[in-house]
Parts: structure tokens; C-alpha cells; sequence
């Protein structure tokens, strides 16, 4: 067979599995109901990075809800201690007479659930963005995110950065807790800002407008789940800060308080072992005041009112 002819055979053969293939494209078509709708190719790569975006963060956030507030501590790089680990580094002396000071620090940092209230912003957010992507104008969508603007504005209640300039020696104790705790608050507070600007300014206009664009409804709507997933890092990051120092403040397994001087120390909730030292004068308060804890690890917690009998030795 000549070249030619070769080359009209494979031609014709082209011909007919194309013209074949848009039969049983035009049939399929057909069968479902006909055509798709034609869409704006940018609208459509939108939608698809939404969706990604979406399923993305629902993952991540299943995850960190999943890890809770009492996460594994993490370590600074390059080898140096992190805040938490500095705090903990301190002597049990120092942390136990200022653990009131510490404690009541950390509840001004923490006067309401941030991750919950930020976490419910999340979730509020991604279900508008999957009713827009279904060009699906969302139930009460207006109340809803009012709700969650109002839930911001608590947030931003929290504490404004003390202005603290460390002596030469260093923070003190006190001082150091409350530099702590105040560095992630102010970088919760300018995430959640920022999340509460682009809602009131931006995405809740959209729902008070006659002409509603559903495309820019939906890039406003994404840009805040951007925003506030940030916001719940941030507010996941300051809940291990107050974790940290709840933890520094109670915990004394294994401590040496033996030169402590415990007059005046609110000892209820304090976690001690029988390896922890005591004053002398203080041992047999200390074990009446105490209950064993159902650990397995002979952990005990110091109660508000001393007991009638002892804790018994093997435990």
C-alpha cells in the first residue's frame, strides 16, 4: 500500500471514530437531560477552588478540634525554649507563690471559649460559601452572620498588650506570664479585627444590596474563611498559652517545696506526688487536705478543707 493511500485510510478512520464518539457524546447528553449550562470558565475555577478550599478546611479543622486545648506542647527552633518551656523551667518555689497572680492572669486572657466562638464563625462562614457556590441565597444569612460579628466583638474584648520593657535581670515571674499570655491575645485580637472588618464592611452589605451579585458575595465569603481561619489558629495558640500556665500553676509532681514558704498560698487544686517535698510543718496538713486521683500514677490534689483521716501512704 502507497503512502497516500495509507494515509487516507488512517484519515477515514479518524473520521468515523470522531463522527461515532459524537453520537454517543450527543446521546449521553441527551439521555441526561440534555446540554450542561454554559458558564464564565473563571466563574467555574472559582467554584472548584471554593470547593477545594472548603473540603481543605473542614479537614484541618476536624484535626485541630480534634487535638483540643490540651495539645502537645511544641519546642522553639534552633534549639532555644519556648515560652512555655521557660515558664516551666522556673522554680517550683516561685511558680507556687505566684500562682494566684499567674491564675488570675490567665482567666483575663481567657474570659470566654475564643476556639468555640471563632470555630462557630468557621462553620457559619463555609455553609454561605456552599449555598453560593449552589447560587443558593442562604437562609437568614444576613442574622447569621450578624450573630457571628457580635461573637468577634467579644473576642476583641480581650485585654490590650501591657506595654512591658524587661530590666536588665529579666521579667519576673508574673511579668513573664502576663508578656506571654498578652503576645497571643494581640495576635488573636488583630486576626479577629481584621475577620470582623471584612464581615461588617464587606460580606453583610452584600446581603443588604437589591442587586445581589452572587459572585462577589462568594469572593467577599472567601476571603473571611481565609481571615478567620487564621483567627482560629490564633485562638487555638492562646488557649495553649493559658493551658500552659494553668499547668505551671498547679502542677508539683516531684517538686522540692521544702524551703516554700506556703503562709498566705491558696494550695486548693494544687497536683502533687509523693515525691514532692514539703515543709516539715506542713506534710501532715498537706495529706489531710489531699484526695488521690484516679490516674494510676499516685497523682493527688489538695482539697479546700483538711479530712478527717490521712490519704494512705500506698497509694
Amino acid at each position: 500500500m502507497r503512502d497516500d493511500q495509507a494515509s487516507e485510510r488512517l484519515e477515514d478512520l479518524l473520521a468515523r471514530a470522531h463522527q461515532q464518539l459524537g453520537i454517543a457524546v450527543h446521546d449521553g447528553l441527551m439521555g441526561s437531560g440534555g446540554p450542561p449550562e454554559l458558564r464564565d470558565p473563571d466563574q467555574m475555577l472559582g467554584r472548584l477552588l471554593a470547593a477545594a478550599h472548603r473540603q481543605t478546611g473542614d479537614a484541618v479543622a476536624g484535626r485541630l478540634a480534634r487535638r483540643g486545648r490540651r495539645a502537645p506542647r511544641e519546642r522553639g527552633v534552633s534549639g532555644t525554649a519556648a515560652p512555655s518551656e521557660r515558664l516551666l523551667m522556673r522554680p517550683a518555689s516561685v511558680r507556687l507563690k505566684y500562682r494566684e497572680q499567674a491564675l488570675d492572669c490567665a482567666r483575663r486572657y481567657w474570659p470566654l471559649d475564643a476556639v468555640g466562638v471563632i470555630g462557630d464563625a468557621v462553620r457559619t462562614v463555609q455553609e454561605v460559601i456552599a449555598k453560593l457556590e449552589e447560587e443558593m441565597l442562604p437562609d437568614a444569612a444576613r442574622g447569621r452572620l450578624q450573630q457571628v460579628s457580635s461573637g468577634l466583638g467579644q473576642v476583641l474584648a480581650l485585654p490590650p498588650p501591657a506595654n512591658l520593657q524587661p530590666p536588665l535581670s529579666g521579667f519576673d515571674y508574673v511579668e513573664e506570664v502576663e508578656d506571654f499570655l498578652a503576645t497571643c491575645a494581640w495576635r488573636l485580637v488583630t486576626a479577629t479585627r481584621r475577620s470582623k472588618q471584612l464581615l461588617d464592611n464587606e460580606l453583610v452589605l452584600h446581603f443588604c444590596t437589591p442587586e445581589f451579585s452572587w459572585l462577589g458575595a462568594l469572593e467577599v465569603s472567601q476571603d473571611l474563611a481565609d481571615d478567620l481561619d487564621l483567627a482560629y489558629r490564633e485562638a487555638l495558640s492562646l488557649s495553649r498559652a493559658v493551658t500552659v500556665v494553668e499547668d505551671a500553676s498547679t502542677d508539683f509532681r516531684g517538686a522540692d517545696l521544702e524551703s516554700a514558704d506556703l503562709d498566705g498560698v491558696d494550695l486548693e487544686g494544687i497536683r502533687w506526688d509523693v515525691s514532692t517535698e514539703w515543709p516539715a510543718h506542713w506534710q501532715e496538713r498537706i495529706w489531710r487536705a489531699s484526695l488521690a486521683v484516679d490516674s494510676g500514677q499516685g497523682e493527688l490534689i489538695v482539697g479546700a478543707e483538711p479530712r478527717d483521716s490521712t490519704v494512705a501512704v500506698d497509694i
